[in-house]
């Protein structure tokens, strides 16, 4: 273990912290053929192992089906996570279980199901990755690689530890032994997959080997044990848990008490599903799912790939994908402009069947000084800007009459008039070009707009962009926040530092000191109750003077 004091150590998030440098290894890819050659094992090794007479009746000869189950139950583990839930519940993951559960199907499914080098992997992981990125887990380091954001490796690693624990649970209650030489090649094929997987998607360490994926377990299980998390949280992971619930009994075949009885270890399962309580109602969820799914496979992942190819290449997909990818080498001191373009690429990708009008691609010709967008005007479009012949500046007046000063300089691709079209407020701040230039533009209407602003990745992605105007430093504030807090005793001041380190993209901070906001509020209602916090805390007074300067910031910025 490193000798980094433990309050410290917590602020990491790194594996260091809970194994030894030796016991720490980079994940670096299998070939093909290495990767072929140990998914087909595995899943071979797994299958017959989950063949059981038990498993043979009670799910009439499908007895994968209880392999699936397991798998499952490596979900709800991580809903012991404190960053996991709220990062979730900040993405709104919780709102969409079957795209949640559809998707991570897809992902780990194709991990032992497809050949590494297939369209379809590459596309599923590609997808994953768009997710991911938006949500705020983690950052683009090339046009299609991505890695785990400072502070969350240890916690992103712990998800393939659940899922494999769950699976060695599983195998243990069809008689294989965990510890038997059987039970650990298995397992240390299982892990071997499961941590390429998380590789793939921006894990850039894992524990070395099998033994060293035990020692992890055990010392993040008691780290879980010795800091659960705050009421809220747990509220929290439950409301996630009974979303989910229903579609993953259904995947399993088997009844929502019978799965969590079953394929959630029971220090889980009391966690999410206090004395074993089960409404009714989602069993009758349960049944509607079990209509929907039935008679689907892998061949369906497969074909849900394929559409995206042939979307892949519509105009204004292809043109929102460069902007993505071109955002990475042009902001890179920032990346909530190629969140916002990649959240509104995942709306085009996720509403295909629903026949929308592509985008418009518009030229537009500005006059030197001709507003795009106007300070105190409400706009009715918001525009990903793919180029510009000249930059675009931001000019913001504080004062009604008052001067406006350039607060900004705007290179393409970026989005301009989300805030406001979001909060259906007037422009903060104006934007132009000082001299004449050319844009070509994607325009979002209002009409597609209203269908956008509902999507959980791009509400927070937008809720990242208010965060990335407040003009101080988040670390430097939190901490004069923490401190004037703890010196007054003020529960408005504690509310607005888990507000604002919550939203700023802090997952590991406890929420137990958050007032005056419902445990299923959406980022925007974060936001708004940020806002709401600050202007009583300065109406208030009292504050130390560059305290209320900032939080004064804070309402003109998002306000």
């Amino acid at each position: 273990m490193t000798n980094v004091p433990s309050a410290a150590r917590r602020r990491l998030g790194t594996l260091a912290e809970y194994l030894p440098a030796d016991d720490i290894a980079v994940i670096v890819p299998l070939t093909g053929t290495a990767w072929d050659a140990i998914r087909r094992s595995a899943s071979r090794s797994l299958a017959w192992r989950f063949c059981t007479l038990r498993n043979l009746l009670a799910h009439r000869g499908r007895f994968v089906n209880d392999a699936l189950g397991f798998a499952w139950g490596g979900i709800y583990r991580t809903l012991l996570v404190s960053s996991i839930v709220t990062t979730s519940y900040r993405n709104e993951g919780h709102f969409r279980a079957g795209e949640r559960i559809g998707g991570t199907n897809d992902f780990f499914t194709g991990g032992f199901l497809l050949p590494e080098t297939s369209v379809a992997f590459r596309d599923i992981v590609g997808v994953v990755n768009l997710r991911h990125h938006v949500a705020g887990v983690v950052r683009l380091t090339g046009q299609d690689d991505v890695c785990v954001i400072d502070g969350y490796e240890a916690d992103y690693a712990y998800v393939a530890t659940a899922f494999i624990e769950s699976i060695r649970r599983g195998l243990d209650l069809c008689g294989l032994p965990p510890e038997s030489p059987e039970g650990r090649r298995i397992a240390g094929q299982v892990a071997t997959i499961l941590y390429q997987l998380a590789g793939y998607t921006g894990l850039t360490r894992g524990p070395r080997d099998l033994a060293a994926h035990d020692r992890f377990r055990d010392a993040f299980d008691r780290q879980l044990r010795a800091r659960p998390p705050s009421a809220r949280v747990r509220r929290m992971a439950q409301e996630i848990a009974r979303r989910i619930a229903p579609r993953t009994a259904a995947g399993a075949n088997v009844t929502v008490r019978d799965h969590i009885s079953r394929h959630i270890d029971p220090e889980t399962a009391e966690f999410l599903f206090p004395g074993g309580a089960i409404d009714p109602e989602l069993e009758k969820q349960r049944d509607d799912w079990l209509e929907r799914i039935r008679g689907k496979s892998v061949a369906d992942s497969k074909q849900r790939s394929a559409a995206r190819q042939e979307l892949w290449s519509r105009p204004d997909v292809a043109a929102l994908r460069q902007a993505y990818r071109d955002a990475v080498t042009v902001n890179t001191d920032d990346e909530t402009d190629d969140r916002l373009i990649g959240a509104i690429l995942l709306h085009e990708i996720d509403h295909a069947g629903e026949s929308l009008r592509p985008l418009e691609r518009r030229s537009l010709d500005l006059a030197a000084g001709q507003p795009l967008i106007r300070q105190g005007y409400r706009p009715n479009e918001m525009y990903v800007v793919l180029s510009t012949s000249a930059p675009l500046v931001v000019l913001r007046a504080t004062e009604p009459d008052g001067e406006p000063r350039q607060v900004a300089m705007l290179a393409a691709p970026t989005v301009l008039g989300e805030i406001s079209m979001w909060r259906n407020q007037p422009a903060v701040a104006t934007v132009l070009s000082r001299e004449p230039t050319r844009l070509e533009l994607l325009v979002v209407d209002r009409e597609r707009f209203e269908s956008l602003k509902d999507e959980s990745g791009f509400r927070a992605a937008t809720a990242a962009e208010v965060q990335r105007r407040l003009a101080l430093n988040s670390a430097l504030v939190g901490t004069l926040l923490d401190d004037t807090a703890a010196r007054t005793g003020d529960r408005r001041l504690a509310s607005i530092t888990q507000l604002f380190r919550y939203l700023t993209g802090d997952s590991h901070g406890s929420l137990d000191a958050v007032i005056d906001l419902p445990d299923d509020a959406t980022p925007a209602e974060c936001v708004e109750a940020l806002r709401a916090q600050v202007d009583e805390a300065v109406r208030a007074g009292g504050l130390p003077a560059n305290l209320e300067r900032y939080l004064r910031d804070v309402v003109a910025t998002i306000g």
